[in-house]
């Protein structure tokens, strides 16, 4: 029988340490997610089966029994421990409820923890031989970028339109652009257009919705593109980081890739996209306060435990005479700049006419530079100009690996 196979979800990284302390084991032997998201993410991608997810007190509680849920539909053999570091008022019997094991109060030391662990292996354990196996589980998704900036007016939104646009031009596959700015999100703006749904209409088509659910509920902006936006209303409610992330697996399943206009905070609805993200772009403009917040978000997005890797960094107006340039941006970020966007009074242009500016001229300097970003990232670089191969189909999960 093989080892069991134990999972700490939840930041700081530290939590997966004071996990292997209360088991008495080495913190390798010990994987480690930094939320609710990324867990679903290794469940769903994972080639082999998690017994014990151990929840960190950093988990909040929404989040928690979100993926309680997730696991009961799409893992039933793998158990949650619920950790919490005070009492609780009627937590135990809703966790018991949504699926959750235990609930293990630390303020009681490491004991409870322990026997809480093992008694959740036992259970695992019993249920292997009735799981249901990898193979059966789907072979291909499509992928999602987002686009970010910590500072506002840097062309995040611009960015996460135009880069759409030409990604689905260029692949000929279908791409959804998707505004997740709660308060006031523009995305539906840049094609002279206007949303109609309510936030939570869109989050609960990570309830499994159908295929054609999903299409109704977006607004088709292009040959192969499709919008997804609410309503903008600064008093709504931002949906929990896991319902996000339910809704975003819903949307890389119906669409081969899925651009996200983050929102500029570190909420937990941005957390959540950047979990289930293949590539981060960050944006910045070449002034010493947008590099500030460029390198800032780069520090705390690699503090969570999102890979270096990931990230691209996108210089918008970076043909500016401000005294910087790509190389000082690359010096202080020690990170290379992936795409040089020039300035160009095409973009207001563009936006006034409702028609990204990639499909409004096609051949300008700021498109092209664009749809080179787009080309690299649908795998598509490298040909004439002008002409574009189709991307690859739709690519195999692959092992969460950074648990």
């Amino acid at each position: 029988m093989s080892e069991p196979r134990i999972v700490a979800v939840g930041n700081p990284q530290a939590f997966r340490t004071q996990v292997a302390r209360a088991l008495e084991v080495d913190a390798e032997d010990i994987g480690w997610v930094q939320s609710a998201t990324a867990a679903e993410e290794l469940l769903v991608a994972a080639e082999e089966f998690t017994d014990v997810l151990v929840l960190s007190p950093e988990v909040k509680e929404p989040d928690a029994l979100g993926l309680a849920e997730f696991v009961g539909r799409s893992a039933p053999g793998t158990a949650i421990v619920m950790v919490r570091d005070h009492t609780w008022n009627g937590l135990l019997p809703a966790a018991m409820r949504a699926g959750i094991r235990d609930v293990v109060d630390m303020t009681q030391g490491t004991e409870e923890l322990r026997d809480a662990v093992e008694r959740a292996i036992t259970w695992a354990t019993n249920l292997r031989g009735f799981r249901i196996s990898a193979e059966a589980r789907p072979t291909s998704r499509g992928t999602i970028v987002s686009v970010f900036s910590s500072k506002g007016g840097t062309g995040k939104t611009f960015l996460a339109t135009n880069l759409a646009t030409a990604m689905a031009d260029i692949s000929g596959q279908d791409t959804a652009v998707v505004d997740m700015d709660v308060d006031m999100g523009d995305v539906f703006t840049y094609f002279g257009r206007e949303p109609s749904r309510q936030i939570q209409d869109l989050i609960e088509l990570g309830e499994g919705a159908p295929s054609e659910r999903i299409r109704e509920m977006a607004v088709q902006l292009g040959e192969h593109l499709w919008g997804f936006g609410a309503v903008p209303d600064p008093a709504a409610q931002v949906p929990p980081g896991e319902a996000v992330g339910k809704y975003l697996r819903a949307l890389r399943g119906e669409f081969s890739w899925v651009v996200v206009d983050a929102s500029a905070d570190y909420t937990d609805l941005a957390l959540a996209c950047f979990d289930l993200s293949d590539a981060i772009c960050l944006v910045t403009g070449l002034d010493v306060v947008g590099v500030k917040h460029l390198s800032k978000a780069l520090e705390t997005l690699l503090s969570i435990g999102l890979p270096r890797e990931r990230f691209r960094v996108v210089l918008n107006r970076a043909d500016s005479k401000v005294g910087l340039d790509a190389s000082d941006v690359e010096r202080v970020m020690k990170i290379r700049v992936d795409a040089m966007i020039p300035s160009s009074r095409l973009v207001p242009m563009s936006l006034n006419k409702g028609q990204p500016v990639v499909m409004d001229d096609a051949a300008s300097d700021v498109s092209v530079s664009i749809r080179q970003l787009a080309g690299r990232l649908t795998g598509s670089e490298g040909l004439e100009e002008g002409t574009y191969a189709p991307a690859p189909q739709k690519k195999k999960f692959k092992l969460f690996s950074r648990t």
